[in-house]
């Protein structure tokens, strides 16, 4: 039962992180690739405090904060830089955080990391956690569904299918897109906490490049406003993986045939879309 407890657990974990980044970047239409550093900073910033004597509702808060933070900061980046050199500055921003993690090591712990991060008392057991997990992803799904349905939501597919006319229509595309990072900030840092209650163990490849590939993948194949759409390519990528385990590969390489899995699937489906492959539907 633990191996199925734990890709549902990370299928939960991976509902929660694409939620912010399905609106954010399939919605919207917004390049935005820092969220691992909003997943890996809302962990890290609770571990540490935890580490330090810090209840466990200070350090959920102060992580959230954290990473809610960083989101501001990159939706001011937003609004002054363009679209394009946004995407660079945000995926630039994964590889300076890996450095920080690598190097800070009295803070961090380096490439060592930090082990033995507690869970709440409540969550000593592993279906314990899985059903806190669900109950955190339905609302995540909740919420999306809600703005899509909303004229958020008809404000963010608008973003993304034409700024100007969103402008001529009286609300600021800005605003709009830096709603949309903020929260993606947001879907990483309690995506990053629930994850890391689950390992109870840290270090700098938490997140980063490997959760950056996944994540894409994910975002470009959800390309519709569809809640359920979401749900079924984030099950489908999650477990895609798993297909390696039926074959007989060392176990010192299914991490890296991983990654090269999720690399090449994603230059697919960058391919087919540059090609013409998914047909264009207009929303506004």
């Amino acid at each position: 039962m633990g191996y199925f407890y734990t890709q549902i657990a990370r299928f939960l974990e991976n509902v929660v992180v694409e939620t912010g980044q399905h609106l954010a970047m399939s919605v919207a239409g917004i390049l935005f690739l820092g969220f691992p550093v909003s997943f890996s900073l809302g962990a890290y910033t609770f571990a540490i405090l935890e580490e330090n004597g810090i209840s466990m509702a200070l350090a959920v808060t102060g992580a959230l904060l954290s990473s809610s933070v960083l989101g501001v900061l990159f939706a001011l980046l937003y609004r002054r830089l363009s679209n394009d050199s946004f995407a660079v500055f945000s995926l630039a921003s994964v590889l300076a955080f890996d450095a920080v993690l690598r190097s800070w090591d009295s803070l961090t712990g380096g490439v060592l990391g930090i082990s033995g991060v507690p869970r709440p008392a409540f969550l000593s057991s592993f279906l314990a956690l899985v059903l806190l997990q669900t109950v955190i992803a339905t609302l995540f799904l909740l919420f999306e569904y809600i703005v899509l349905h909303s004229s958020l939501g008809r404000s963010l597919q608008a973003h993304k299918e034409s700024k100007t006319f969103l402008d001529s229509l009286g609300v600021h595309s800005k605003n709009v897109g830096s709603l949309a990072i903020i929260f993606a900030s947001f879907s990483g840092a309690v995506g990053g906490i629930i994850t890391i209650w689950r390992i109870q163990f840290l270090d700098p490849t938490f997140g980063g490049i490997p959760m950056l590939l996944i994540m894409l993948s994910m975002s470009i194949l959800a390309m519709k406003p569809r809640v359920f759409w979401m749900f079924s390519t984030v099950l489908f990528i999650t477990l895609l993986p798993e297909v390696l385990r039926l074959f007989p590969f060392p176990s010192s390489i299914i991490g890296h045939l991983r990654l090269l899995l999720y690399s090449v699937f994603l230059i697919l489906l960058v391919n087919k879309l540059s090609s013409g492959y998914t047909s264009e539907k207009r929303f506004v």
